[in-house]
């Protein structure tokens, strides 16, 4: 006769029914054998004939058992289920480490997101029902409209919100790309930059190829002349942070429609300038319609948000709606919804502009602990989040970043964000300061600045 101990907190015929399904799985109820009835069960175990009636009918539900009318219930004859003998194994580490000075140049620090008029914003999206429940593969019209204003009156873009498509991230967008785009186009990536873009060519089996950059940025007259899609970054250059000079940007552009090539801006901070008017986008000076344009509000407002958004030209927007890939915006109305709201009432250019001050007030607290010793050399573009440190010791640039992240700093260095070989007669670390809060700001650079100077005490420089 079947034996169940009953525990507290799970009902009665879920139990019942665990205790069977165990036992028919381990093979100690052999097929056909024959259930007790659910009388006797029941009267047996001290639980109602319903109970056992329950756990009887999601077994034969499940192909557990079988019935036979006016005879019983029986175990169904089911193949033992081999099990691999378990093993330990070592815990997986779910998060990166986490360091007590974050130098990160990808990070923001400005917490306070999502803010009161956000959150007045996403209670409004709630209330009304004109957009909420609409279906728009590319996002939104509300949310295109306002990007669309955005970038007519910060970035100098006359753009549509038909061409407008919003995903959540550059990953997403790419995809479309590659759907839309001929198969014969191969995609280039300035070098040094964000090279972890390549894993996003991996799924695909293709292999991007790399420009390697100057000190202005990417040379149109060093290009191969080969047609292809060229991720550029030129308004802010990452991570080196050079602007690409007009000249450049005429002759890059020239070169696309030269040889029927696209340009992907990546626009990925370029809210982030400390001095004069910003500089307009490459895609405002774009007549023949060969820039592909990118931007997020990751740093803007937040990662967690996962708002990416993509501006196509005519012709790849028409080769988009003719191919309809079957992908759909995943971001969800009522965020979408917010965040058009929030932009259209203004609050959105308002923390742009608090947000500059705040990072301007931070970058200068940063600098001022390397300024006059040298010992250093900072190349500061007065623009992003971070800045260029060269430290004139002799040592190699992994070697001094593993230095500095054993003593509880996470921070990056030039060669990080390199592909092939890269060779510098010193190191070079790539300070990001906006995600220090202002409180941590001092002693995190001053343990910097002292681990340096420990470090090139025992090098001879």
């Amino acid at each position: 006769m079947i034996t169940v101990n009953f525990e507290e907190g799970k009902a009665l015929y879920l139990q019942l029914y665990d205790y069977i399904k165990e036992d028919i799985i381990q093979n100690r109820m052999a097929k056909d054998t024959k259930l007790p009835s659910k009388r006797d069960l029941a009267h047996h175990l001290g639980i109602s004939v319903n109970t056992v009636s329950s756990a009887y009918d999601v077994l034969l539900d499940e192909g557990y058992l079988y019935a036979v009318e006016r005879v019983g219930y029986f175990v169904s004859p089911i193949e033992c289920l081999h099990k691999t003998p378990r093993q330990e194994k070592a815990e997986a580490k779910l998060f990166a480490p986490r360091y007590r000075y974050d130098f990160d140049l990808n990070k923001n620090g400005i917490f306070d997101f999502p803010d009161v008029p956000f959150q007045r914003a996403m209670m409004d999206s709630m209330r009304e029902d004109s957009e909420m429940n609409a279906w728009d593969k590319e996002g939104i019209p509300s949310l295109r409209r306002a990007i669309c204003h955005y970038l007519r009156a910060s970035r100098g873009i006359d753009a549509s919100p038909e061409n407008v498509i919003l995903s959540a991230g550059m990953e997403y967008l790419f995809r479309i790309l590659f759907f839309i785009l001929p198969k014969d186009y191969r995609y280039f990536l300035e070098n040094p930059g964000y090279i972890d873009t390549k894993k996003i060519f991996e799924p695909t089996g293709r292999s991007p190829g790399f420009v390697t950059i100057d000190e202005g940025g990417i040379d149109p007259e060093k290009l191969s002349g080969r047609r292809g899609v060229y991720l550029v970054s030129p308004t802010h250059q990452f991570p080196t942070g050079s602007i690409l000079r007009v000249d450049r940007r005429v002759k890059l552009l020239n070169f696309a429609k030269a040889t029927d090539s696209y340009i992907i801006e990546d626009d990925y901070d370029s809210e982030y300038k400390y001095y004069g008017r910003l500089i307009p986008a490459l895609k405002s000076l774009d007549t023949t319609d060969r820039v592909i344009y990118m931007s997020n509000f990751s740093k803007s407002l937040s990662p967690g948000l996962r708002v990416s958004f993509m501006v196509l030209p005519d012709e790849l927007m028409a080769m988009y709606r003719k191919k309809d890939p079957l992908v759909a915006c995943p971001i969800p109305n009522m965020v979408q919804r917010a965040l058009s709201k929030y932009m259209e009432r203004g609050y959105f250019e308002r923390r742009l502009n608090r947000e500059r001050k705040q990072y301007d007030k931070k970058r200068k607290a940063a600098l001022r602990f390397f300024e006059g010793d040298p010992l250093f050399e900072i190349d500061d573009k007065r623009a992003g989040l971070h800045f260029i440190l060269t430290c004139k010791i002799p040592v190699e640039e992994k070697e001094l970043l593993e230095y500095l992240r054993k003593r509880d700093m996470n921070i990056y260095g030039l060669s990080d964000f390199f592909e092939g070989e890269y060779n510098a007669p010193y190191p070079k670390l790539i300070v990001g300061f906006g995600n220090m809060a202002p409180e941590v700001m001092e002693e995190g650079f001053t343990a910097l600045v002292r681990a340096l100077k420990e470090l090139a005490e025992t090098k001879e420089y």
